[in-house]
């Protein structure tokens, strides 16, 4: 029984592992999207953690990101990006100069 437990455990690291990656890559693409929408340019984007939240009213199990951009070319600012799975939670963008 034990070498049983010990496979599962460690196929379970692997997935959660695979799963992050994927999430990682989903939020860049997202990052993305939204800095093209807002006419903003992409600097970076990383994840800084993991939280519980509310989300529409729900409590959600959430990435939080974070969204290096710049809206002039010579200033940085940063963004928030929550992802709730693979599904964008929220994108909070603070204000910043435009030329």
């Amino acid at each position: 029984m034990g070498p049983v437990l010990l496979l599962l455990f460690i196929s379970s690291i692997c997935y959660l592992f695979w799963m992050q990656r994927k999430q990682d890559e989903r939020a860049f693409v997202i990052a993305r999207q939204l800095c093209q929408q807002q006419q903003l340019q992409l600097l970076d984007c990383g994840r800084s953690g993991h939280s519980i939240r509310k989300v529409d009213g729900r409590l959600r199990f959430i990435t939080v990101y974070q969204v290096d951009f710049s809206g002039d070319g010579e200033s940085r600012y940063q963004a928030e990006l929550l992802l709730s799975g693979m599904r964008l939670a929220a994108f909070n963008l603070p204000a910043q100069r435009i030329n």
